[in-house]
């Protein structure tokens, strides 16, 4: 058994809610910010340091309005081209554990992240062998949140899954 796309979905849901903004961090094909766009968000950014650059109106399904969604090729570690506090939401999906220097692009995701701002992180864990690269463990997250300046962090994996879903505040 795996986490689903689904589970992520309903879980950034229940984190975040309804939010004017919102940044991808590791958005690879743009479909979680399309997402994000139609069901939370007047505004879903996201960035990945291999995507391709998407600009397009999407309608909410909720009640019709236009959304803006925009995905662009930056690096997690240094997002220059936003201004602090410009987001009301953060998550990053299954990228922590791509991302060279994390404790750099987690300073980075608090700078942009608007004061009472949440961030949502849906990963795998260490003990996951699907493809070789490092994961970090609850702890470690738990760690890099707190050192990063955030608060109310909750890290939790679901019974005999090597995930994560880790939530912190600004």
């Amino acid at each position: 058994m795996s986490v689903s796309s689904e589970q992520i979905r309903e879980r950034i849901v229940q984190a975040l809610g309804p939010v004017t903004s919102v940044l991808d961090v590791g958005c690879g094909d743009c479909s979680l910010v399309r997402f994000l766009a139609q069901e939370l968000a007047r505004e879903a950014r996201g960035i990945d340091i291999k995507s391709s650059t998407v600009r397009e109106t999407v309608d909410s399904h909720e009640d019709g309005r236009a959304c803006i969604v925009q995905c662009e090729p930056m690096n997690a570690e240094r997002m220059d081209e936003f201004p602090d506090e410009c987001f009301d939401g953060v998550v990053s999906v299954h990228a922590l554990h791509e991302i060279s220097d994390p404790e750099a692009a987690l300073c980075e995701i608090r700078r942009v992240l608007k004061r009472g701002g949440k961030l949502l992180i849906a990963d795998f864990t260490e003990g996951e062998t699907r493809w070789d690269e490092d994961y970090y463990t609850p702890a470690d997250a738990t760690r890099m949140l707190l050192e990063a300046g955030f608060h109310d962090v909750a890290v939790e994996s679901p019974p005999g899954e090597y995930f994560m879903f880790a939530e912190a505040c600004k």
